[in-house]
């Protein structure tokens, strides 16, 4: 008979263990859909437009460019993109631009909408 109480005390404690831990896996599960809903309201509701000046895009990683002072490098449709400042508006890129010029030949201005490139014209009729 004291075995039969045994038995059942500890079922009785690893059966709550079990709801507590369901639970427990239940409500965190709640708060990262939570996080995740969040995150793509802000995303949805403002979106962000700045403006860069890339320097080259290569399929190969160059560390002279990677290391330079202030320069990001992004990974885009297979090639390896190389850009400089962030900028609100057009007209400051392309300020920036024409100081770049003398040691990067080909630089131009690229408009970023939520971290995706979007074409020039897109960005500036918005």
């Amino acid at each position: 008979m004291k075995y039969l109480y045994v038995l059942f005390f500890i079922s009785l404690l690893t059966s709550c263990n079990k709801k507590q831990v369901k639970e427990e896996i239940h409500q965190e599960n709640e708060v990262k859909k939570d996080a995740v809903i969040k995150i793509k309201e802000v995303i949805t509701k403002d979106p962000v437009l700045i403006f860069t000046v890339q320097i080259a895009a290569l399929s190969n990683k160059n560390e002279d460019l990677a290391n330079l002072n202030n320069v990001k490098y992004y990974y885009e449709n297979g090639l390896i993109k190389y850009r400089f400042g962030a900028f609100e508006s057009y007209k400051e890129a392309r300020r920036y631009r024409v100081e770049l010029l003398n040691d990067y030949e080909g630089a131009f201005v690229q408009a970023l909408k939520n971290g995706e490139p979007i074409h020039i014209k897109q960005a500036l009729s918005n």
